[in-house]
């Protein structure tokens, strides 16, 4: 990619854009109208409607009005794979159709100094953007669906994003930015804090956030550079909502407790997964007979400053996190008693405390290795 860009540079394309950004503007109708009909020769059973036009104008409004053409192809991909599947050669279409702007360029340039010069100029800055569009259309589309074409657009454009992750139920948040993409692998590097380079030794899922359209990506960390404070992503899949969804702080208890699912016929013992004032989640070896919405008791206990207390809640069941062929991770909700809730913020507060030593303790572990 930044072979393209420093090409751009170095030629100088850019003022040859502002120079003639009058003519630009006033050819963008003509182009459309060319290059239409040019498919429609090329092609008469291909059908011309208000997208192809739409794709069309975006396209020039890239490549000699916004200037933004490195972004381009990734918003356009449907279009682009309706151009192929039709058999249209879209680099030979643009070539007859930059061929005849060239014509109109000449008659601009005819009454000019250095007329020669410019039109060079002009001619090689069209080459260009035939040989980047080539690229493009030709050679990544196996890439892009492997990869949500959101995340190279915020490379591209080095946009601010959010890095999510948890540590034992403890959210924890940083400021990022993708620093690179391996094509091939399927991988991006992105930049983290130390605490989250510490937490991705024990959860390998971590989140992408864009705050301004709200949209989550979820990933799987493969490698981690304490050196370079960067995280090495892949599966990288776009979510339905920003994560973490969370009313209430959840932590994992520090040593297994055992809970137990009660309803009717209905009695299986687990281990409690992580809880919050309001809630748990449980993982049990088995399928069991529950659907979402049923309410079933749920009995455990927990150690408060040494004193062991019991809880009962008629809890219900939120979701269903299926984990491999064996293991179930049932996500219940209650409502507890003031009483109760008093004594579950106790524990969630002490366990959260601990939680934050614990990675502080392995943070400064991690800094005298360095």
């Amino acid at each position: 990619m930044n072979k393209f860009k420093n090409k751009f540079i170095e030629n100088n394309f850019l003022d040859l854009l502002e120079e003639y950004k009058k003519f630009f503007k006033k050819y963008e109708l003509n182009f459309i109208s060319n290059t239409l009909e040019i498919i429609k020769r090329k092609n008469n059973q291909f059908q011309c409607n208000k997208n192809h036009k739409n794709f069309l104008q975006y396209l020039y409004n890239s490549l000699f009005i916004e200037k933004n053409f490195e972004s381009f192809i990734l918003k356009h991909l449907d279009i682009l794979y309706e151009i192929k599947e039709s058999n249209i050669d879209l680099i030979e279409i643009l070539d007859k159709s930059f061929l005849i702007m060239t014509n109109s360029f000449i008659k601009q340039l005819i009454k000019e100094n250095y007329s020669i010069t410019k039109l060079k100029k002009f001619t090689y800055l069209l080459e260009f953007y035939l040989e980047y569009i080539h690229y493009h259309f030709n050679e990544p589309i196996d890439f892009l669906l492997n990869l949500p074409k959101e995340i190279k657009e915020y490379y591209i454009s080095h946009t601010k994003l959010y890095l999510l992750s948890v540590y034992k139920g403890i959210p924890i948040s940083h400021k990022t930015h993708i620093i690179s993409i391996n094509e091939e692998k399927k991988i991006i590097e992105v930049e983290a804090n130390h605490y989250q380079i510490v937490a991705a030794k024990f959860n390998k899922t971590i989140y992408l956030l864009e705050p301004k359209e709200n949209k989550t990506f979820k990933a799987t960390i493969t490698e981690s550079h304490p050196h370079k404070k960067a995280l090495e992503l892949i599966n990288i899949e776009k979510v339905n909502r920003a994560y973490p969804k969370r009313n209430f702080i959840r932590v994992q208890p520090e040593k297994e407790i055992a809970a137990t699912i009660i309803k009717n016929d209905i009695k299986e013992t687990g281990k409690i997964y992580d809880l919050s004032i309001k809630g748990l989640s449980i993982i049990i070896n088995k399928k069991i007979e529950l659907d979402i919405g049923d309410f079933a008791k749920i009995k455990f206990n927990l150690t408060i400053k040494y004193e062991d207390y019991s809880f009962i809640f008629n809890a219900e069941l939120k979701s269903i996190t299926k984990l491999n062929e064996q293991n179930f991770r049932y996500h219940f909700y209650f409502e507890p008693t003031i009483q109760e809730e008093k004594l579950l913020e106790k524990y969630i507060t002490k366990r959260e405390k601990d939680i934050i030593k614990e990675l502080q303790n392995f943070l400064q572990k991690e800094i005298m290795l360095l």
